[in-house]
């Protein structure tokens, strides 16, 4: 005979359920963050989960990087004070992932890495209560996760969602962009129009310099600036090119920076969507057909205009593009989101 459950036993499981809730809602969040950086990667995915985890910070929560051993990602996370969990030799990702998330009571995995991360991983680690996520993720193991953030860029449609019981949230409200891309900035009017020349955070492809002695070459009275770390291998080159060429370094705002802007010449990356959100036309160099493909969203929209890496001689053809007028900014809702879904602060 089944025992009916008591008044008293029932205010009791009441009770324990509201406190556990509200454990939940004011215990700060444990999250850990997997994602890399290295000259051949470029510094996109940590850029952006910085800005994730600055966030998470800000709200009292604690962060955690999972990385791979390249010293460039490594140390531009741990300059902005978090630390990293270095993946062991022998590799193995189940055992990795799995030992950090006990040893560090993970709440939240945020994925945004493209190198096998296996789908029965994030199997492992939801077994575990753990709610995951990914970022701009093409790679199979988005399909075991809980929550996909997607750029509106990303062409979904081209993937395979099959055994996905999850959640996918696109827009330009899922771009993470760093909080002064949220502020109001008043465009600085130039005497000859200013143009960008950035192929990302560590150029891989050494673009830049060739692109410098197009835009010589192809047009007048400009002023070129261009974004390049120290050490790049051009760097004493460009500098002593022409007296209208400057070259610019480790930015500390780049919203304000870009006020000065009037044109950009970029590889397609997140600087893509902060050209556009200061209403700056850009030219997009496509380094691999996954760019061009997600360059298509900006030129449908008649925001910029793309070419492949191999056609940088044939620039003159893209470089007039009207100036963008509509305001596209929105308040980012990737926290939000996430801590709604682990009951945080409700």
């Amino acid at each position: 005979m089944k025992r009916q459950i008591g008044f008293g036993e029932q205010i009791q499981a009441m009770v324990y359920a509201l406190l556990k809730k509200l454990e939940m809602a004011l215990n700060p969040l444990n999250i850990l963050i997997r994602c890399d950086a290295s000259v051949e990667i470029g510094l996109g995915h940590v850029t952006r989960c910085l800005v994730l985890a600055q966030s998470f910070k800000d709200k009292g929560h604690q962060v955690f990087f999972a990385m791979k051993n390249h010293a460039l990602g490594i140390n531009k996370v741990t300059e902005q004070g978090f630390k990293v969990h270095i993946a062991p030799t022998p590799f193995n990702y189940d055992h990795w992932l799995l030992t950090l998330s006990s040893q560090l009571k993970v709440n939240v995995f945020i994925g945004d890495v493209r190198d096998g991360l296996p789908i029965n991983t994030i199997m492992q680690l939801k077994a575990q209560k753990i709610l995951t996520v990914a970022i701009d993720e093409p790679s199979d193991y988005r399909k075991a996760c809980d929550l996909c953030f997607y750029p509106p860029h990303a062409q979904l449609d081209n993937l395979d969602w099959c055994g996905f019981t999850g959640k996918i949230k696109q827009g330009l409200e899922y771009v993470l962009l760093r909080p002064e891309f949220y502020q109001k900035h008043k465009k600085v009017k130039n005497e000859k129009p200013n143009i960008l020349v950035m192929m990302g955070g560590t150029d891989p492809n050494n673009l830049t310099l060739t692109i410098v002695r197009q835009l010589l070459t192809l047009v007048n009275e400009i002023d070129i600036t261009v974004v390049i770390p120290p050490n790049h291998p051009d760097y004493c080159v460009i500098k002593n090119s022409a007296e209208n060429v400057s070259i610019k370094s480790n930015i500390t705002n780049m919203a304000d920076f870009l006020t000065h802007i009037d044109f950009g010449i970029i590889a397609f990356g997140v600087t893509a969507y902060e050209l556009l959100t200061m209403q700056i036309p850009a030219l997009h160099i496509c380094l691999n057909n996954n760019h061009w493909q997600s360059s298509e969203f900006f030129k449908k929209n008649k925001f910029a205009q793309r070419i492949m890496k191999s056609d940088i001689n044939n620039m003159n053809a893209f470089l007039h593009i009207k100036p963008i007028t509509n305001n596209i900014v929105s308040k980012n809702m990737i926290i939000d989101i996430i801590q709604k879904k682990v009951g945080y602060g409700s």
